[in-house]
């Protein structure tokens, strides 16, 4: 079982990912903006984040993630993005440690069982 922060601005998506993490053994905690996220990230860091690209601005989530992968080199983040069905061209994001330094990428929607899935793997992989 692991602490999982969702960060989205989408409060249905929040709702139907949190249910879905939450019944595969995992506490939850939201939040609706990157400044939120900033917020509860003050205290211990969860064992993942799930966090959107697009938020406050179309950068939050970017620009969150370097910041957590600065602070919390070992958290595992798992990006959201819906990119691919506004950008018509073949763009795939992948993980970089500079300018995306994110664990996983998912497009948005995510499939709630393939993302706790992806949860449950991460965690798995913790040491300890």
């Amino acid at each position: 079982m692991g602490r999982i922060l969702v960060v989205d601005d989408d409060a249905d998506l929040v709702a139907t990912y949190e249910l879905a993490i939450r019944s595969s053994g995992h506490l939850v905690e939201i939040a609706y903006s990157a400044a939120e996220a900033r917020q509860k990230l003050q205290g211990d860091p969860p064992d993942a984040m799930v966090l959107d690209v697009m938020m406050e601005r179309k950068t939050s989530g970017m620009d969150l993630a370097r910041e957590v992968r600065e602070k919390f080199p070992e958290l595992p983040v798992i990006m959201l993005t819906s990119v691919h069905e506004t950008v018509p061209a073949s763009l795939r994001f992948e993980p970089d440690e500079t300018w995306l330094p994110v664990t996983k990428f998912l497009d948005k929607p995510a499939d709630p069982a393939d993302l706790t899935r992806e949860i449950d793997a991460l965690l798995a992989r913790r040491p300890g």
